[in-house]
């Protein structure tokens, strides 16, 4: 069967203007990919109708799907409704139905419905509606001489929402062959180092794409098979998650809808304990992830956000002496932060965190993304020091993943 050609275009003067970084382009690309569709070229352009013309002319004559973002809202620049129209020589459509249902959301949420707000049920006449089931600009699938628009709000979360529930669907009877993937996350592992232990696991496995995602310290492998052999594909994508985590049990922590703050509170609540946090430089970054995931309340009750040294010593009985000789970022201060934590809760694991987050405050022995990590329970305690780099930003979030990860391995038994 013929590779099906996908062109994606977005359309916004944020865009070019470099005000608005346009995220919408790699996650189409990511779920074409998936289905097998080859992306050969991605489009950026403004809101002016000759260019959108000029685009949809040289998409259609080089691709046979193309997927085009932005415009669809009720103010005065969103034409992108208005030009297809023009383009394909029909009128808009208004659903009344539609209409009703956007003027009730409205209300419910106590916002008055603008007049502005009607074009959001008008669409051309020859386009089928894709429903937003998250805002109201609704997206829209054309035919045209054998080949397919998809149309999508330019809103990261309404484009995604359209992309996995409607078009996903249709493309998916279009491509007729099926790929089958797999997401494997891991931790605390760089690129390059992770590339060189898992090549060799690849290299055997035939029609294997494999793209690496790092993100803050995290890198997810994305491992998909096209196949007409789904239950083979399956079979094979399992063994590869499983060779993975054999090799890597201490960085691979888990696949797909997985994320560390839920594979962390499973095993918490598995074994029917909790746990607390006392933080320093992450500023209560650890506690928020943990309390991101639905039923948290049953694993985390409280937590320390003990930025200063004054409230290290007042909340978390820290001694003075061992802020004077060893400083607050250090293994006895964090140590000692575990210890107050652990007996001003009822938690059975503590996180303690301590560091320079920066971009200032750096010394030659600490500088600028040093952390001191610490996880215990009542009997046992595990510190460990990590160098990270010199943005602020980016330390305080590397430095919650690592704790969350040493709390994993810490209750898994696999952390010395």
């Amino acid at each position: 069967m013929t590779q099906l050609k996908a062109i994606t275009i977005s359309i916004g003067d944020e865009l070019l203007s470099g005000k608005t970084i346009d995220s919408n382009n790699a996650f189409i690309s990511q779920q074409l990919e998936l289905l097998g569709l080859s992306v050969i070229k991605k489009l950026i352009i403004g809101d002016n109708k000759t260019d959108i013309i000029e685009a949809l002319d040289w998409g259609f004559k080089e691709a046979d799907i193309l997927t085009l973002t932005g415009g669809l809202g009720p103010t005065h620049d969103d034409i992108t409704k208005t030009v297809l129209c023009d383009y394909f020589e029909v009128g808009l459509l208004r659903d009344e139905t539609l209409l009703e249902n956007l003027k009730l959301r409205f209300e419910k949420r106590g916002f008055k419905f603008a007049p502005s707000n009607i074009s959001q049920a008008e669409y051309p006449e020859n386009a089928n509606v894709l429903e937003n089931s998250v805002g109201t600009a609704q997206g829209m699938h054309f035919e045209h001489q054998g080949k397919h628009l998809f149309v999508m709000p330019g809103v990261p979360g309404e484009m995604r929402a359209i992309i996995s529930e409607q078009i996903v669907p249709i493309l998916t009877e279009m491509t007729q062959a099926s790929v089958d993937k797999i997401d494997i996350h891991s931790v605390g592992m760089p690129e390059s180092t992770l590339y060189e232990i898992c090549k060799p696991v690849f290299d055997t496995y035939d029609n294997i794409k494999v793209a690496y995602l790092p993100k803050l310290g995290m890198v997810t492998l994305r491992v998909s098979f096209q196949s007409e052999d789904r239950d083979k594909s399956t079979s094979d994508l399992t063994d590869i998650y499983n060779e993975l985590q054999e090799l890597m049990p201490r960085n691979i922590y888990g696949r797909d809808n997985d994320n560390l703050s839920s594979v962390v509170g499973g095993l918490l609540l598995s074994g029917k304990t909790s746990v607390t946090t006392a933080e320093s430089c992450t500023g209560g970054l650890i506690a928020s992830l943990i309390t991101d995931i639905g039923g948290s309340s049953e694993y985390f009750n409280t937590g320390f956000v003990t930025y200063a040294n004054e409230t290290k010593m007042a909340m978390l009985q820290v001694k003075s002496e061992t802020l004077e000789k060893h400083g607050a970022v250090s293994t006895e201060t964090v140590s000692e932060m575990l210890s107050g934590a652990l007996n001003n809760s009822k938690a059975d694991y503590g996180i303690a965190v301590s560091g320079v987050a920066g971009p200032t405050g750096g010394t030659d022995d600490k500088p600028v993304g040093t952390v001191y990590i610490g996880v215990a329970d009542k009997s046992n305690q595990v510190i460990k020091r990590f160098q990270f780099g010199t943005n602020r930003i980016m330390n305080k979030r590397m430095s919650a993943n690592a704790g969350l990860n040493q709390l994993r391995l810490f209750i898994l038994g696999e952390l010395s």
